[in-house]
């Protein structure tokens, strides 16, 4: 299973993934702003500033929990605000795929 956590900045995500994942005793967590860190270290950003907007980091948001989810039997909980809607649905339509 992957549980998306999608809200406002400040909101309390993290904890409330944090809390899923000492409930649910085969599961992770994955932060896909850790995959945004690297962008942002590796091509230009966009003059929004905002990795979201970058095509390579939504591919590469899907692709690292397609691995997790190949290689590992956990579920994957992922807080993360996911404001533009159609990254959202991009991002929600390939986790579907998995």
């Amino acid at each position: 299973m992957i549980i998306w956590i999608n809200g406002p900045f400040g909101a309390g995500k993290t904890t409330l993934a944090e809390r899923l994942r000492d409930r649910r005793p085969k599961s992770l967590i994955f932060d896909p702003e850790e995959i945004g860190f690297v962008v942002k270290e590796t091509v230009p950003i966009p003059a929004s500033g905002d990795y979201q907007d970058l095509p390579l980091w939504r591919g590469l948001t899907i692709a690292a929990v397609s691995e997790i989810r190949r290689n590992y039997s956990q579920d994957i909980i992922i807080p993360m605000t996911l404001v533009h809607p159609d990254y959202l649905t991009e991002i929600l339509d390939g986790l579907r795929q998995i």
